[in-house]
């Protein structure tokens, strides 16, 4: 009953660690970060751990290469290999160690690391001959008895603890990525990935202490192995979720933000409509952004530099009110620019369906005002501000006043 529940979920694994394996591998395709690249290999390696270590695909592969074991030695393998893609990452999110020379030097030092366990470990497993019945569940506690074996536990073990102290230290300390400034939000992030790798310490005790008593003799401890294959699991899903975690942050923050945008696009295209959107959202956002801005551009022959003039009497106004009423605020909580956009967008949106009932013509473009000169980075943000104030009270006043004057 063990194994067949224990297959179900380790397939299940596989199948999403390989679906966002295989998108990321696809998005790494137009962009050419390396720490995007890595995310998909790692986790491409990761469901080829969880593959192989559901028992009956373990039993099937290893029958079908007519070596019942081969399948631990590929995900002891394919464990190292995650390990050090874990490692790669932190050389990377840190600025001074993923400069060109610093990088090359680690290369240098780290590759024939990882890459004499993985050739050593394949030795031992030939050498060891294990042309027995395949153990997909206690393989190494099993063929404990058989030295090449056992030395092959040993040395993936003595290479995994290399790496995840090496790939620890890299994020702790005044120095590691986790103290790096300017970036609080992935601190959290970091420390699970950090904690997450740091499990796989339980895993090498547990199994090194089985392992050793079982290959004299005594297999009460044989327990321990699973012991550590829990802590080991539970490290792959702690990681990739310490990984992911700033990804889901942002996405639902882009989920928000379109939404908020959908009243902005609704004004200056003038529909009534639902604006188009998809599964993946980050290309939503970046198609309302646009069309917000290409409306805006379009209705710019209707705005005039009356509302700019009447939003800022209207604060400076309410700023005098607060002075005088004992409040210190003044302009401090008022977001000036945005109250000017949504006022000039609204008062453009009014003109322009009023121009268009009465046949009138496009102004001239002499008298159009400025575009904005925001930068491409920060226009998300900007658009945002202005979907928030589209009805606020002092652009509704705004409007009012306007409508009087006209």
């Amino acid at each position: 009953m063990l194994e067949p529940a224990l297959t179900a979920a380790n397939l299940l694994i596989f199948a999403v660690c390989f679906a966002v394996g295989t998108a990321k591998a696809a998005a790494s395709r137009a962009d050419r970060d390396a720490t995007l690249r890595i995310t998909a290999s790692v986790l491409l390696w990761a469901s080829v751990v969880y593959l192989l270590s559901a028992p009956a695909v373990y039993r099937m592969a290893g029958t079908a290469v007519g070596s019942p074991s081969l399948p631990s030695l590929v995900v002891n393998i394919a464990i190292l290999v995650c390990v050090g893609h874990a490692h790669a990452l932190t050389l990377l999110w840190h600025p001074r160690r993923r400069a060109p020379e610093a990088l090359r030097r680690s290369v240098v030092l780290w590759v024939p690391v990882y890459g004499l366990a993985i050739a050593s470990m394949t030795m031992l497993f030939w050498l060891a001959d294990l042309s027995g019945p395949a153990f997909p569940l206690s393989f190494a506690t099993s063929y404990a008895h058989v030295p090449a074996a056992c030395a092959m536990q040993m040395v993936y073990l003595a290479a995994l603890v290399t790496g995840v102290v090496a790939t620890v230290r890299q994020c702790r300390g005044p120095d590691g990525v986790i103290a790096l400034p300017g970036r609080p939000e992935l601190q959290d992030s970091l420390r699970l990935f950090q904690f997450a790798v740091g499990l796989d310490l339980g895993y090498v005790g547990c199994t090194a202490t089985a392992v050793l008593a079982a290959s004299q003799g005594y297999h009460a401890l044989d327990f321990l192995a699973a012991v550590g294959s829990m802590a080991s699991s539970s490290s792959a899903l702690l990681a990739s979720y310490g990984l992911a975690k700033p990804a889901l942050a942002a996405r639902a923050t882009e989920r928000a933000d379109h939404d908020t945008l959908i009243p902005l696009w609704q004004t200056v295209t003038g529909s009534t409509e639902w604006p188009r959107s998809t599964w993946w959202n980050r290309y939503a956002l970046v198609d309302i952004l646009a069309e917000i801005l290409d409306g805006t551009y379009r209705l710019t022959p209707w705005m005039s530099p009356a509302v700019a003039q009447t939003v800022d009497a209207l604060v400076e106004s309410r700023s005098d009110r607060d002075e005088t009423d004992g409040g210190s605020s003044g302009k401090d909580g008022i977001d000036v620019a945005s109250l000017k956009a949504a006022a000039q967008i609204r008062y453009a949106r009014q003109r322009h369906d009023a121009a268009a009932q009465l046949g009138l013509p496009t102004p001239d473009a002499s008298a159009h005002t400025p575009r904005s000169t925001t930068a491409p980075k920060h226009e998300r943000a900007r658009q945002v501000g202005i979907a928030r104030h589209l009805d606020d009270p002092l652009v509704e006043e705004a409007l009012a006043a306007l409508d009087r004057v006209a």
